[in-house]
C-alpha cells in the first residue's frame, strides 16, 4: 500500500511539472510573441491570438489551433504534423518549409494569401 502512495505521489508530482511546463511556455509565447524551436507538442491553443508570432521551426504536432489568428505569423520550418487547424486565419503567414502532412485534411484552413506553396502536404 505504501509503494502504491509512492507511486502516486510521484505521478502527481511529475505530471504537476510537465503541466507547468506547458503553461509556462504557452504564457511566454503569448507574452513575448516569440517561440522559435520550442516544444509545443499537443498543445493546446485554441482561441489564442497569434498574429505576428515568431515560431519558426516550432514542433506543433498534434497541437490544437482552434480559432487561432496566425495572420503575419511566421512558421517557416514548423512541424504541423496532425495538427488540428480549424478555423485558423493566415493572412500573410509564412508556412515556407512547414511540414504540415494530415494537418489540414478534414479540417478548415482559411489560407487569406498564406504562403502555403513550399510546405509538404502528401502522407
Amino acid at each position: 500500500m505504501l509503494k502504491l502512495l509512492r507511486l502516486l505521489i510521484m505521478t502527481a508530482m511529475v505530471w504537476g511539472a510537465l503541466h507547468a511546463d506547458t503553461v509556462w511556455r504557452v504564457w511566454q509565447l503569448q507574452l513575448t510573441r516569440r517561440c522559435p524551436n520550442c516544444d509545443l507538442t499537443g498543445v493546446d491553443l485554441a482561441g489564442l491570438d497569434l498574429r505576428q508570432t515568431n515560431l519558426q521551426n516550432a514542433d506543433l504536432r498534434w497541437a490544437t489551433l482552434k480559432a487561432v489568428k496566425l495572420d503575419g505569423a511566421d512558421l517557416r520550418g514548423a512541424n504541423l504534423r496532425y495538427a488540428r487547424l480549424e478555423g485558423v486565419t493566415t493572412k500573410d503567414t509564412d508556412f515556407c518549409g512547414a511540414t504540415m502532412m494530415n494537418a489540414v485534411k478534414g479540417y478548415c484552413l482559411t489560407p487569406d494569401s498564406a504562403d502555403l506553396s513550399q510546405t509538404e502536404q502528401t502522407r
